[in-house]
């Protein structure tokens, strides 16, 4: 094999593990609440283009590889048990175990076409027909939470523009609220992608700062095997070795009851042995039990 034969090989191993590093197997589980649209109501926004939007957030999400996103049902399941309100103060969970690590929560805080530095025109609506120049502007406040204890792990405001000059009142009033197409490729349409993209990079941002994480969600001690809430989908395979950590301790807020922080312990370790497309199985190898809701975990983190 010749030197650039050697160099080219060299280079496709570490682009592989580039990849790799970027590209974290495991994927994280992630709950996408409804986009709230209450700043934006007076503007009677059809509910299909509500849909539309928080789809495409959806979908931009899962393209990033990072995450697996709780189905429409499980998340309905999350919000009605108020995983993520007062009363989870730390208390046994158990029979609550839901399959998310953090709950992202989005709410339109702009949606607006302005007059930019021109006089003249009346506002229709959220657009303003007659100025000379104009910018329309959506906002979206990403709240995301962590599901177990309910902190705020972050909130902040992803914003998109894209310039309107010489927009016409049909485009935006008639089709654009008639027909999706036209409104993503409207001004509108087109800030509402920028923000949707920005409160992407917010969200993956945050999340690779998290140890990835998943739990007991049965165990039988007979056999000493436990079930995982997270399986193929979340990039399990057999042979993955994990630990097997318990709360020991929970510090919480006198004032509010809020969940300040834990303590945990190491109690075991698993060797995965089946893999289902959303759940696995692995051996007790190391430690006496485990018990249901006990979080498994990567070696190390």
């Amino acid at each position: 094999m010749s030197k650039a034969r050697n160099y080219s090989a060299i280079l496709l191993i570490l682009a592989s593990g580039l990849c790799t590093a970027q590209q974290p197997r495991l994927k994280m589980r992630l709950a996408v609440a409804p986009i709230d649209w209450t700043y934006a109501d007076q503007w009677n926004i059809p509910v299909g283009f509500r849909q539309g939007i928080y789809e495409k957030l959806l979908q931009k999400l899962l393209g990033t590889g990072m995450f697996v996103m709780l189905e429409r049902e499980a998340l309905d399941a999350l919000l009605q048990e108020q995983a993520i309100k007062a009363e989870n103060t730390g208390q046994d969970q158990r029979g609550k175990i839901v399959p998310a690590q953090a709950l992202v929560k989005g709410q339109i805080t702009d949606f607006t076409v302005a007059s930019k530095g021109a006089s003249g025109g009346i506002d229709v609506g959220p657009v303003r027909i007659g100025g000379s120049a104009k910018e329309a502007k959506v906002g979206i406040n990403v709240r995301l939470f962590d599901v177990d204890s309910s902190e705020v792990m972050l909130s902040e405001t992803a914003t998109g523009t894209a310039g309107a000059g010489g927009i016409g009142v049909g485009l935006n009033i008639g089709s654009t609220y008639s027909n999706f197409e036209a409104f993503e490729q409207s001004p509108l349409g087109k800030a509402t992608t920028t923000a949707i993209d920005k409160a992407v990079e917010i969200i993956v941002g945050k999340m690779k700062k998290e140890k990835w994480s998943c739990k007991v969600a049965d165990f039988d001690a007979a056999t000493k095997e436990a079930a995982l809430n997270a399986g193929e989908d979340a990039g399990v395979q057999v042979g993955d070795v994990f630990e097997i950590h318990r709360v020991t301790r929970v510090i919480k807020d006198p004032d509010t009851g809020a969940v300040l922080g834990k303590r945990t312990q190491k109690i075991g370790t698993l060797k995965v042995t089946q893999v289902e497309k959303k759940l696995a199985f692995a051996s007790l190898t190391e430690g006496e039990a485990a018990q249901v809701g006990d979080v498994v975990m990567l070696p190390g983190s």
